[in-house]
């Protein structure tokens, strides 16, 4: 009887040793798969980036061909400027402009803003002397439905000038100022239409409503923001306001 119980016991070792190496087999085959796929996965990858690299390639090879053909247009082709402008061209047209605005403007100091690119520029003759960012009109049309009067907030090109200064000045709000806001329009001369503070420290005119101020919203300057004014920070308000007198051209275009 013992010996049978130890040869059973044998047995029973033997095949749970069996089934152990049979379980660690199956995990490693599991494993392997396993390393396999994300290796095949990884080579898919590195594929594909492969074409998008010599897709990359193909389009720098189009652009630099193009390039050097445009570029052997000004050899090849008559330089005729109402058929081609080559850089002589451009830079001869150039300097006949500068020196007809040099002519225009002599040595004054004079104001040019672009409504493009929100930039304001002092200019003495043809030097700069500083700029700064600005804001301009916003755009758009804001219409009255009681009355149909209509307002577009964009600020105007053209040639204009200084025509007065003031510090600390009073805003009176326009009837538009009350309709954007769903606020009644008061009558003309209504305190409700003076506000203190809302131009900034000082004010320069250019005509029909239009002025060159402050602004309490300084991170949107570089953007479009105004109903139609030029909005200058702090800083450069106060810049401006001491250095143009009355009288200064200001180009707005």
């Amino acid at each position: 009887m013992r010996f049978c119980y130890l040869l059973c016991v044998k047995r029973i070792l033997s095949l749970t040793f069996a089934g152990a190496l049979l379980l660690s087999a199956v995990f490693e085959t599991i494993r392997f798969t396993r390393t396999l796929q994300d290796t095949q996965t990884l080579a898919q990858n590195l594929r594909e980036e492969s074409r998008e690299l010599q897709a990359v390639q193909i389009d720098l090879q189009n652009e630099t061909r193009e390039q050097d053909f445009l570029r052997g247009l000004v050899d090849v082709l008559p330089q005729e400027k109402n058929f081609i402008r080559t850089q002589k061209a451009m830079a001869d047209d150039v300097e006949i402009l500068r020196e007809k605005v040099g002519r225009k403007v002599r040595n004054d100091i004079y104001v040019v803003v672009d409504i493009q690119a929100n930039k304001l520029y002092v200019k003495r003759g043809l030097t700069l002397l500083w700029q700064a960012d600005c804001s301009v009109g916003k755009g758009g049309i804001l219409k009255d439905s009681k009355t149909g009067q209509r307002w577009e907030f964009v600020t105007p090109r053209g040639q204009f000038e200084i025509h007065e200064k003031i510090a600390n000045p009073l805003w009176i709000k326009p009837d538009w100022a009350f309709v954007e806001a769903g606020e009644k329009v008061p009558p003309p001369g209504d305190p409700l239409r003076a506000v203190q503070g809302e131009l900034g420290a000082f004010v320069m005119s250019l005509g029909d409503g239009y002025l060159i101020h402050g602004t309490k919203n300084e991170n949107m300057l570089g953007r479009p923001a105004s109903h139609g004014c030029v909005r200058l920070g702090r800083d450069d308000l106060k810049r401006l306001y001491d250095l143009v007198p009355r009288g200064t051209r200001v180009y707005i275009y």
